[in-house]
């Protein structure tokens, strides 16, 4: 920074970053306003998301479009390795240094500043400028330009609220329903076979059977909270919904396998690991077109920090069995994937009430669990979900990954 005491102007500049806004151009006026506070030669911001690459760049104090530097792919590299700061030397600077910024559960970016020669870094300004990195990761001015910023604490807590009324409208809706199913079945055999009046009370009855599996989504959400810690095998998980796939699709979607042998247990029981990974095979399988694929990988991992923010949950460091599930559909569109964790219960399918991903996250989250939705890699398309479920055990066998095996589903 330029001249004594210029550090207790920029922190006293780092409340700035957490003023409410909902206006796009806000954040190109902080960033130009933080530059001018810290008397940066020059400044930027590099995010590469769904929708493509944000570059912001700041140079004497005017925002300027300006490519990002060179140093970016390596400088999130050795971030993502641990490092708090990384420096560059800079021709006519002191040094380019380097910061992340990592909104929880989506890619990782990259704050970065420039001081005029003879003006060396201090240990207090690199950990200055990773203080800020931590702080623009939250900036609701960042969500205008990357989409929302979202808190996995406060999108469980809003779920958990949700799940106590859908608990208790789902009892008090079984009860109507089942006196709907049971006096339709009462009265159809006092009616004449193939009557009109007959086969209206026979829609009454599968009406309310439709109305009965919505109270059962409901009351897997209320359940989905709680923590049932027992030992679950993927394997066998995965094999029950893929027959229970095979019996009510009808698109001849195939489903491959490759899963390392030996997979070591999860720490979640069997009923909430089947619902989760039910929930991500099912809207995988909707997803593909006639006689396309899903393809389902799994093997044990060792999460460093970096690893764990990319993932929507309560990950941390240590042992997980990630599990991807990939579609060959269409792909989810950018204003869609940043609406689906922001929006609990937003969904794009008529007949749909986003339950599902929801009560997949909650399972997820009581387990200390994670999910991560994205593109599948080029050249291919589709959505690729992959979640991670702690283990059973401290430490997973070596991941050795096993033979491939494909079965179709439906016809």
């Amino acid at each position: 920074m330029s001249a004594p005491g210029t550090l207790s102007a920029a922190l006293a500049f780092v409340p700035n970053w957490w003023q409410e806004t909902t206006d796009p151009t806000a954040f190109d006026a902080l960033l130009t306003s933080w530059a001018r506070a810290c008397g940066w030669r020059a400044c930027g911001f590099v995010w590469s998301g769904e929708s493509g690459p944000v570059v912001k760049t700041v140079q004497a104090g005017i925002a300027i479009d300006a490519p990002a530097p060179l140093e970016v792919p390596d400088a999130i590299r050795r971030l993502k390795g641990g490092e708090s700061t990384v420096l560059y030397s800079i021709p006519g600077t002191t040094g380019r240094v380097f910061a992340t910024v990592h909104p929880t559960g989506r890619p990782i970016g990259v704050l970065w500043a420039e001081k005029t020669a003879g003006q060396p870094w201090t240990d207090g300004e690199r950990a200055y400028l990773a203080l800020v990195g931590k702080t623009v990761e939250r900036a609701p001015a960042l969500s205008t330009i990357i989409g929302p910023s979202i808190d996995p604490d406060r999108l469980y807590q809003r779920l958990s609220d949700a799940a106590v009324i859908a608990g208790r409208m789902a009892h008090d809706f079984d009860n109507l329903l089942q006196g709907i199913i049971g006096f339709s079945d009462l009265a159809l055999p006092l009616l004449s076979p193939g009557s009109q009046p007959a086969n209206f009370v026979v829609e009454i009855g599968k009406v309310g059977q439709r109305g009965i599996t919505f109270t059962q989504q409901l009351h897997h959400l209320s359940r989905s909270g709680q923590v049932k810690p027992n030992p679950g095998s993927v394997s066998l998980a995965l094999t029950k919904e893929e027959t229970r796939l095979k019996i009510v699709a009808q698109n001849g979607v195939r489903i491959e396998k490759e899963l390392s042998p030996n997979l070591p247990p999860v720490a979640i029981d069997a009923g909430p690991l089947q619902s989760v990974l039910g929930h991500l095979l099912e809207n995988a399988v909707e997803a593909c077109p006639q006689g396309g694929t899903v393809r389902v990988t799994a093997h044990p991992v060792e999460l460093t920090d970096a690893d764990a923010r990319n993932y929507l949950g309560r990950v941390g460091v240590g042992g997980y069995l990630q599990i991807t599930v990939s579609d060959t559909g269409p792909g989810i569109k950018p204003e869609v994937r940043r609406r689906l964790f922001a929006e609990p219960f937003y969904t794009t399918k008529v007949r749909h009430r986003g339950l599902g991903l929801a009560t997949a996250y909650r399972i997820l989250c009581s387990h200390r669990g994670g999910i991560q939705l994205e593109s599948v890699p080029s050249p291919g398309t589709g959505t690729q979900v992959r979640v991670v479920l702690p283990l059973a055990a401290a430490r997973p066998p070596a991941a050795v990954f096993g033979s491939f095996t494909a079965t179709a589903v439906g016809g």
